[in-house]
């Protein structure tokens, strides 16, 4: 069993992200939950929707629980390296990454394959964690990263996300972004002013409105997508300054490395005697 096994659906809650995708999903649909887990959100899309669910699951005991709860079929298998011709000639209204493409090392990859399986009119929805929160902004202040066993920094995450590079993921696997909700969770103001009091840190007016923007205050982004692009696009990121930086300093050592070598040389101490007494001579040259 997976650690994620005995998550829950609370349909009573509208403000979390599985209430949000089980509503964004149409009736009576066909639906791929891709990494279902247990079930647990394909149970509820069952109930609550009229939906039939298939899905994908590497736990084979979260694979069973599923078929249990539901779901018309199972497939195992890693998504990684899965091979989306296995499910050739099914279709769906709505496929479902639910904190699913941050644990992947190609989710392009992954949502690229899905994508190929979509209905008519038919839409990706997914729940991705945002990095740019305003907790993690205030811990890396702090210089930590601490790993925790669920959360945003979950410590079996392998990509981070902001708002920018979802946009970046979904047009680069050829899918369009139609609408963008959030999970939102905020900070008291005053606790972050104790937190910031201990860096010998006051925040200003201009800090504040930054935190309180949408991007720092989103915990989780829902995405939706349609089909976009005919073809994949290729998404360029530029280098980073620090990036840059690092090969500048690089280049800097090797050239003054390069001229310790040449004013070791025997020419270039030869050279030198040489400069010496020629200026000592030219006063005593006849104008």
């Amino acid at each position: 069993m997976s650690k994620y096994s005995r998550q829950s659906v609370d349909l009573d809650n509208p403000s979390t992200s599985t209430t949000k995708i089980v509503e964004l999903v149409p009736e009576n649909s066909r639906v791929l939950d891709v990494g279902c887990s247990s079930g647990y959100l394909g149970e509820a899309l069952i109930k609550k929707r009229g939906a039939r669910v298939w899905g994908i699951e590497i736990d084979p005991d979260d694979a069973d629980q599923a078929r249990q709860r539901g779901f018309e079929r199972v497939f195992g298998g890693d998504l990684d390296s899965f091979d989306w011709n296995d499910l050739a000639g099914l279709e769906f209204d709505a496929i479902v990454f639910a904190d699913v493409l941050e644990h992947l090392k190609r989710p392009a990859t992954a949502l690229g394959g899905a994508a190929q399986l979509l209905a008519r009119s038919g839409q990706v929805i997914a729940s991705i964690p945002n990095v740019a929160h305003l907790s993690l902004r205030v811990e890396l202040m702090e210089g930590s990263f601490a790993y925790e066993r669920l959360g945003l920094l979950d410590d079996t995450h392998l990509k981070y996300f902001t708002k920018q590079s979802i946009l970046e993921l979904f047009q680069s696997a050829g899918l369009a972004v139609e609408s963008f909700d959030a999970v939102v969770s905020d900070l008291p103001e005053d606790l972050i002013e104790q937190r910031l009091e201990a860096l010998g840190l006051k925040p200003t007016r201009q800090f504040w409105a930054l935190m309180d923007s949408p991007e720092a205050r989103a915990y989780q982004y829902i995405v939706v997508a349609g089909e976009g692009s005919a073809t994949p696009v290729q998404i360029n990121l530029p280098e980073k300054v620090v990036a840059a930086h690092a090969r500048l300093v690089g280049e800097l050592a090797e050239t003054r490395a390069r001229l310790a070598q040449i004013e070791s040389s025997a020419s270039y101490r030869f050279g030198r005697l040489a400069r010496r007494a020629y200026r000592r001579i030219m006063p005593r040259l006849p104008a």
